[in-house]
């Protein structure tokens, strides 16, 4: 904690949409964050975060009013997940942050495919998952980003994972996070894809179907 440099992004190992993420500004925060991880924990869903979530989207158009009221009465009755989960505790995790990111890049490679999306950072925040603001041209993508995310997974032998990228000071392309899960519905609009030597196939992202076939060869071999 001495060494530590602020601020610092804190994370819970569960969460999605940058749901349990939250930027640690000071040493005494970061202290705070510590004793509760190590006494009472955290609940594996913060209502009242999600309840903002909402309002922010209601603004934007991107959520119903019935969408803000179901978030109201989840803040008091929570829900099953919630109601059924045991505390967050026992642990703690900090990133590194990178400031001057106002978007991250989600390339997902599956066999020898990989397609993307670029999620813009909400208005006065760090964070860009599940913000909704998404672009999907090939244009808007770095291609070095691409090469890292093929060369790692070809490296640790995975078959389908999603890789988070952002720029240092320097900026160089880093990865933030890696996840082997990712919600479809937000790719459905990708116009194509990037093969293993990073050529661009114009088309349908038919993810589902690369699973299987890739799972299929996998078995075969």
């Amino acid at each position: 904690m001495e060494k530590a440099s602020f601020p610092a992004v804190f994370k819970l190992r569960r969460g999605s949409g940058s749901k349990n993420v939250v930027l640690s500004k000071s040493k005494g925060h970061a202290t705070k964050m510590i004793k509760k991880a190590f006494g009472k924990g955290f609940s594996a869903l913060d209502m009242t975060s999600i309840l903002k979530e909402r309002y922010r989207k209601f603004r934007l158009g991107k959520e119903s009013f019935l969408g803000v009221i179901k978030g109201v009465i989840r803040v008091f009755i929570g829900v099953p997940f919630k109601n059924m989960s045991s505390k967050e505790k026992g642990y703690i995790y900090f990133q590194e942050f990178m400031p001057n990111n106002d978007y991250d890049q989600r390339i997902i490679v599956i066999g020898e495919k990989a397609f993307a999306l670029k999620r813009m950072v909400r208005e006065n925040d760090f964070r860009a998952s599940g913000s909704g603001a998404f672009y999907y041209d090939k244009d808007d993508f770095d291609v070095e980003c691409i090469k890292i995310a093929f060369d790692v997974n070809k490296k640790l032998n995975f078959q389908c994972m999603t890789y988070d990228f952002m720029y240092d000071s320097e900026r160089k392309p880093v990865i933030g996070e890696i996840s082997f899960a990712f919600n479809p519905i937000a790719y459905v609009d990708c116009p194509g894809y990037w093969d293993s030597d990073l050529n661009w196939h114009q088309g349908k992202v038919a993810f589902q179907d690369w699973m299987l076939e890739d799972l299929l060869n996998i078995h075969n071999d």
